[in-house]
């Protein structure tokens, strides 16, 4: 099963996820308010099938928290950053740090989910890439 895990203060980007995901079984949808709590679920799973969407408004230290503690323990997922915000000099420091994907603007769940799908190399029936 694919997961998508979701690091946010409160369940926005992932109640919207799994609108999107609805419908198909093969996707799991799941949101986390702590970082701590998020590294040590994604160490359990199996990282080929995880991503992982970080909505920055948890705070810029959590973000980064989250992703230095992923760097140190070597782990390997893709990682998503989504902002309302501009990110100005921080993005090239997520890149750095793992990040796949950055969405800046208004919250596009749709293109979130497409570019999950793209990851995996999955389309849902009806939709063309």
């Amino acid at each position: 099963m694919r997961k998508v895990f979701v690091l946010e203060e409160r369940t926005h980007v992932s109640s919207e996820l799994q609108w999107q995901f609805e419908g198909e079984t093969d996707w799991g949808i799941r949101g986390f308010s702590s970082e701590f709590n998020l590294f040590q679920q994604c160490l359990l799973e199996n990282q080929a099938e995880l991503i992982v969407v970080i909505n920055l408004s948890i705070g810029k230290q959590v973000c980064l928290h989250f992703l230095q503690r992923c760097l140190g323990s070597k782990v390997s997922f893709p990682m998503l950053i989504f902002s309302e915000d501009p990110l100005l000099n921080l993005e090239w420091a997520l890149r750095e740090l793992g990040v796949f994907h950055l969405q800046i603007g208004r919250l596009e769940p749709e293109r979130i989910a497409k570019i999950c799908r793209w990851h995996f190399g999955a389309t849902t029936s009806g939709t063309t890439t």
